[in-house]
């Protein structure tokens, strides 16, 4: 679900600037491009599942599979419903035929098709709109915002979740080293015993 997100926000990253029929417009637009080119690919199709997936089938392997149970001990098998590698390995010694068998039916190309059988229809024009009485004579207001001290640019980027921000290493200012802080540099602290003047014999 994270991939599809980040696909769409990539793809929309500049109609977000728009008004809001202007965004709607753009989303429609986009979504029909997909659809068509999607449902003619669909059409001419004639392998049993997506192409994506009759890719992955025809990859490679260190596991226990159950073909009946359609289980593997990488958890692959049972997370996406699709033959891991392991288990391609096993259905290859029974025959071609049973990797489509351990494939979930909702990877099959007949219900590729059923996804992109729908039409998807522009909005129309605001002038033929049919807005009911009660509908119209509502006054919306816009929000109430918040008094913000500092005028910024608005964030178009992402915020980053903890897992994908990458670990700052600490650098030393002295050596320029990473891994430690000046107080507790190696070199630093030779130094200073070098620099140390020898202590003087009292006089009796």
């Amino acid at each position: 679900m994270t991939n599809i997100v980040e696909a769409l926000n990539s793809t929309l990253k500049r109609a977000r600037e728009y008004p809001l029929l202007l965004l709607l417009d753009s989303i429609v637009e986009k979504m029909v491009k997909w659809f068509n080119e999607r449902r003619e690919k669909a059409q001419n199709l004639t392998s049993p599942l997506t192409p994506e997936c009759e890719r992955r089938l025809r990859g490679g392997y260190d596991a226990v599979v159950d073909l009946q149970q359609m289980t593997c001990t990488c958890k692959k098998f049972e997370l996406e419903k699709l033959p891991c590698e392991h288990a391609l390995r096993a259905a290859g010694e029974i025959g071609e035929n049973k990797f489509y068998e351990c494939c979930s039916i909702y990877y099959s190309t007949s219900y590729w098709r059923i996804a992109y059988e729908e039409s998807i229809y522009p909005i129309p024009s605001q002038s033929d709109w049919e807005i009911p009485d009660d509908i119209g004579e509502v006054v919306v207001l816009p929000p109430e915002l918040k008094q913000q001290h500092k005028r910024r640019r608005p964030r178009t980027n992402r915020y980053r979740s903890s897992g994908e921000l990458p670990k700052r290493k600490h650098k030393c200012t002295k050596c320029g080293k990473e891994g430690h802080y000046h107080k507790k540099c190696p070199q630093g602290m030779f130094k200073r015993r070098d620099d140390q003047e020898p202590s003087q014999a009292t006089p009796l």
